[in-house]
């Protein structure tokens, strides 16, 4: 069992999880579900944290890439997260810090992905 997890955001979608959860039922969190398609942009923010990231698709495969930020000195870690349509997960969390701010490109197969920005407890 992971820390608990505090926020979550995906585009302009925002909810809070309240109690103790795995970072594996982080996408029941959310209140509508949040499949990013070829071509879209996100700028999702939470309370403490701010990402971008852009969705390109190419030869039957799909490319998240983008970066994610500390937005606040809480204390907390931020990561960003996306369940793609083959069913692989792929992940990046920091604790570094405030003002800490990390990139990150994944690929897969297909042309839908599920990205999330959150903040959790370190």
């Amino acid at each position: 069992m992971r820390t608990i997890l505090r926020k979550i955001s995906t585009g302009a979608m925002v909810s809070v999880a309240v109690g103790a959860m795995t970072l594996g039922a982080l996408a029941g969190t959310a209140s509508a579900k949040p499949d990013g398609q070829c071509g879209q942009t996100f700028n999702p923010e939470t309370d403490g944290a701010s990402a971008h990231w852009t969705l390109d698709c190419r030869g039957g495969q799909i490319t998240v890439k983008g970066w994610y930020r500390d937005d606040e000195a809480d204390g907390d870690c931020v990561g960003v997260k996306a369940h793609f349509a083959d069913g692989s997960t792929k992940r990046s969390e920091t604790c570094a810090g405030w003002r800490t701010k990390k990139n990150f490109s994944w690929t897969a197969p297909g042309a839908l992905a599920d990205v999330y920005l959150y903040e959790y407890d370190g």
